[in-house]
Formats: C-alpha cells, structure tokens, sequence
C-alpha cells in the first residue's frame, strides 16, 4: 500500500529537515511504501532549497511548489498531487 503524508510548508526552513528525518525514523516501522509530500509556497527563507537537498538521499521525499494561497489550497494541491501523480492509496496529512 502506498501512503503519502502531506506535508504543506511555509518558511519553515529551520524545522523541516528535523521533521522529515523523524517521520523517515517512523516509517522504518511501518510495513507500508511510506511517502512524503512538501507542499512548499515558494517560502522566502529557502524551505524548498533544505528538500530538495534532501531529496537526493530519498526516493520517497518528494517536492511541489506554488502560489501562496493559503493551507486550504496548499492541501488540496498536495492531494491532488498525491492521488494523480504519486498514485496514493492512503494519504494523511500534518503541519510542518
């Protein structure tokens, strides 16, 4: 089964890496295809910039970008994002 967490992000630059590393230490104990999802709105303190250095270790961190328009936005992009392109099964959703 495929899950996929998302995560929507805005100037969280000095915690996201922290967060991705413990949800990684959890998944280790899942028995699932554990994913997550950084929906980043193009945060001014370099968010995106600590993934996507990130990314390079981990096939299952994955990164869009958009628009600020708020968290509602921000979530439905990142389900619509986890459904038709990641092709979840499962998809949670929690705040940086």
């Amino acid at each position: 089964m495929k899950v996929v967490v998302i995560v929507p992000t805005y100037n969280e630059r000095k915690n996201i890496a922290a967060l991705i590393d413990a949800l990684g230490d959890q998944f280790s104990k899942i028995p699932h295809d554990m994913h997550i999802l950084v929906v980043d709105d193009y945060s001014p303190d370099g968010t995106a910039d600590v993934v996507r250095g990130m990314q390079a270790g981990a096939g299952n961190l994955h990164l869009i970008e958009g628009q600020k328009s708020g968290l509602g936005a921000a979530y439905i992009r990142g389900m619509l994002h986890a459904l038709n392109i990641l092709r979840a099964d499962v998809v949670f959703e929690m705040d940086a």
